[in-house]
C-alpha cells in the first residue's frame, strides 16, 4: 500500500472535466461489429438507413475513437463495469457527438485487489440538434498485483 493517497488535487481535478471526441455515425460497419460481439455472429440483416438499432451499437461507435488517457496510478488497470443508458432509440445513419469525462476517482482499501483505485467515466452521444441520446459508462479498477497475491477477502 502506498504511504500517501495517489490521488492528488492534479488527478481530482480530473473529475468533471469534458473532452470532445469528435463525431461517429450509426453505420453498418458499426451495427455488424457490435452484432458479432454481442450476437454471437454476423446478422442476418442490417437495418436500413433511418431504422433504430439495438442499443449495444453504443459498443461499435465507442471504438472509432479514443478517450483521454487517465494517469497510471498502479501499474494494472482492469474493467469491472459497464452500463449503458438511452434516452431514445439510436438510428441507423446518424451522427452523433461525443463527448468523455470522468465522474468519479476513488480510492478502496483492502479487499481482493488490496489498495485500488476506481475510476469511472463516461462517453455522452449528443444528436444533431444536441440533445443526448446515449451514455455509455465505465470503471476502471487500478491496482497492484504483487498486493493482490496477498490474498485479500472482499
Amino acid at each position: 500500500m502506498p504511504e500517501e493517497s495517489l490521488l492528488t488535487d492534479e488527478v481530482r481535478a480530473l473529475v468533471g472535466r469534458e473532452t470532445r471526441l469528435g463525431r461517429v455515425q450509426v453505420t453498418a460497419r458499426a451495427f455488424r461489429r457490435a452484432h458479432e460481439v454481442y450476437a454471437g455472429g454476423p446478422p442476418a440483416r442490417v437495418p436500413a438507413e433511418g431504422d433504430a438499432v439495438p442499443g449495444y451499437v453504443i459498443t461499435g461507435l465507442e471504438s472509432e475513437s479514443e478517450a483521454p488517457a487517465f494517469p497510471d496510478l498502479l501499474p494494472n488497470s482492469l474493467l469491472i463495469a459497464n452500463e449503458w443508458s438511452f434516452e431514445r432509440p439510436l438510428r441507423m445513419g446518424e451522427w452523433l457527438e461525443m463527448v468523455h469525462r470522468v465522474t468519479d476517482v476513488r480510492e478502496r482499501f483492502g479487499g481482493r485487489f488490496g489498495y485500488s483505485i476506481d475510476v469511472l467515466s463516461e462517453t455522452a452521444f449528443y444528436d444533431a440538434a444536441g440533445r443526448l441520446a446515449a451514455r455509455s459508462g465505465r470503471t476502471m479498477t487500478q491496482y497492484s498485483a504483487a498486493e493482490a497475491a496477498g490474498g485479500g477477502e472482499e
